[in-house]
């Protein structure tokens, strides 16, 4: 379990025991609960399994062409959490399309393991990740999943095979650190969002595993939430 303390409410990811608590929020749980006074929120998500290394074999075919070329056109990978900021930069793009406030470094300080990485094209970063990490469950959690999708004047086809290059790289490299599955956050065959269909479909790439995980919000920020959520649209 993971947890992370913020000034007004305390986070747990993966808690594998979540209780009542009203200044706690249980994300991503593996269990199902009833719990007085908190509301538990579905939240389906894909993962990949990594205990064995050779986990491409099993993603489909158009994707392993993708990782094969990709291999072949000179994208460079870098790897640490001194790439955070430009990986934030990057992705402030996709959190305009998807109306969300996106984030700053300092979002970072209170989670125990990040691990961030990413692909440059001619000193260009086409894509990048930024993983919290459970070792305890030997799991990490793709936080955040930036792309340079939105700019017109490159190519998407390239991105798209970066991707799925740096996805491939950072299994193979998570499975070094004892990591036995990729959670991909988040995962479902039906959107009416076009983007994050896209997206859902890059997840299914991988012939990964459907799975349920849940939240568990204390009720007065469950309700706080909506509303706020109401008033911003």
């Amino acid at each position: 379990m993971i947890v992370e303390q913020k000034r007004w409410m305390t986070y747990t990811y993966f808690n594998r025991d979540p209780r009542q608590s009203h200044r706690t929020t249980h994300l991503f749980s593996l269990v199902k609960r009833d719990i007085a006074m908190m509301v538990r929120v579905p939240f389906p998500t894909m993962i990949v399994d990594l205990r064995n290394l050779s986990f491409l074999s099993r993603w489909s075919d158009s994707t392993r062409t993708k990782v094969n070329r990709a291999e072949r056109e000179g994208l460079t990978a870098d790897r640490g959490n001194f790439l955070i900021p430009e990986i934030l930069k990057l992705f402030s793009s996709t959190a305009t399309i998807k109306g969300l406030r996106g984030y700053v470094p300092e979002d970072f300080d209170q989670l125990p393991h990040l691990e961030s990485s990413a692909i440059y094209y001619e000193g260009v970063m086409l894509c990048s990740h930024i993983w919290l990490i459970d070792t305890e469950e030997k799991r990490a959690l793709l936080y955040v999943n930036a792309s340079n999708h939105h700019n017109d004047n490159d190519d998407k086809s390239l991105t798209g095979r970066a991707h799925y290059f740096l996805l491939w790289q950072d299994g193979l490299y998570l499975n070094s650190l004892g990591i036995e599955t990729m959670d991909l956050m988040g995962y479902t065959t039906k959107s009416a969002n076009k983007w994050m269909s896209g997206v859902y479909q890059w997840k299914a790439g991988t012939h990964g595993k459907e799975e349920l995980l849940y939240h568990y919000y204390p009720l007065w920020f469950y309700v706080f939430r909506k509303f706020r959520n109401m008033l911003t649209g």
